[in-house]
């Protein structure tokens, strides 16, 4: 495998839109990134409509196939969850950037293994922070009393609301009405259920506790059935990351290295369709809180994250 480019990296869009890696790109720079990528490489990428946002914005998602061979075992990449995590959705659109339009440098993950990456599932959250409150964490559904937003990893449908949320519609917490009452969260489960069938490993990416976690988020003890499995493909992946630049990473279940928590996205995938692998990547850490990556780390932890990833894609490739 290539090393992949941790220096300042241009990506010349033909259209006339250039996008860099030395920037946080905004919800419709994503767009037309997802708009270029489909145009320059119809026969890998695809580009599908996931559903609305609150706030009439789109959810997209790539399908990247490799001469459009349906059947192949399916890895689903979800980022952008979280408003505040900016470093999320720009990971999955590194990650895009290196399988298709570096297609021929993963050739044998591309020959085995489908990918639906969804960069931006909280594109009005994303907006937010971006212009009005850099620590936004939740959606903008209006709840009353001056109060907005649903925390999307609450909202999942598996045991919904029965740790670790909040009911008050106020808190960065709040689970929601019901589940899957954020309409995010409701077209994710809709794209995750569609695709169920050839689903071999789903993975949400984070930001930015240093952790490859598997589940359950809302018990400490309660795991998969192929819990070993997990951990080794998770021990692999903390192994890659640390190689990268030395930051220190763990492996665990969700909800013994986390506080548990229930309706995550990663429990709903794990509890009801069931594929042999999920995980969430905490990306590496930056800025004062973590998640506020600086601009010029930026693509340090992109290649970094990018690496952990493309460790699950090859297992994939070579396992399932």
């Amino acid at each position: 495998m290539r090393s992949l480019l941790v220096l300042p990296l241009l990506v010349a869009l033909a259209a006339g839109a250039t996008l860099d890696f030395e920037h946080y790109w905004t919800a419709q720079e994503m767009n037309e990134y997802i708009d270029e990528l489909v145009r320059d490489f119809p026969t890998i990428a695809t580009a599908v409509n996931v559903g609305t946002s609150t706030e009439g914005r789109p959810i997209r998602a790539v399908r990247v196939s490799k001469n459009n061979v349906a059947n192949r075992p399916l890895v689903i990449v979800e980022a952008g969850l979280r408003a505040r995590e900016w470093i999320s959705p720009m990971s999955a659109n590194y990650i895009l950037h290196e399988i298709v339009e570096h297609y021929y440098e993963f050739e044998h993950i591309l020959d085995n293994v489908n990918f639906l990456i969804v960069p931006l599932v909280n594109p009005d959250g994303y907006e937010f922070s971006r212009t009005t409150n850099r620590l936004w964490l939740k959606s903008r559904s209006v709840n009353g009393n001056g109060c907005f937003g649903v925390d999307l990893n609450r909202n999942f449908g598996h045991l919904w609301n029965t740790v670790g949320g909040s009911n008050d519609p106020c808190s960065d917490n709040f689970v929601g009405t019901a589940a899957f009452s954020a309409p995010e969260t409701a077209a994710l489960r809709n794209l995750i259920q569609a695709n169920s069938a050839n689903l071999a490993l789903y993975l949400s990416i984070q930001s930015a506790d240093q952790m490859v976690l598997y589940p359950f988020s809302h018990s400490a003890t309660t795991n998969p059935a192929n819990v070993a499995e997990l951990r080794n493909l998770a021990n692999s992946v903390v192994l890659t990351l640390m190689r990268q630049n030395g930051r220190v990473f763990t492996s665990g279940g969700a909800g013994l290295l986390q506080t548990p928590a229930s309706g995550s996205s990663i429990d709903f995938v794990a509890g009801t369709v069931q594929p042999d692998l999920v995980f969430t990547l905490e990306t590496g850490a930056g800025g004062n809180y973590g998640y506020d990556v600086p601009e010029s780390q930026m693509a340090e932890l992109l290649s970094e994250t990018t690496y952990g990833f493309l460790t699950m894609a090859e297992y994939v490739a070579n396992n399932k």
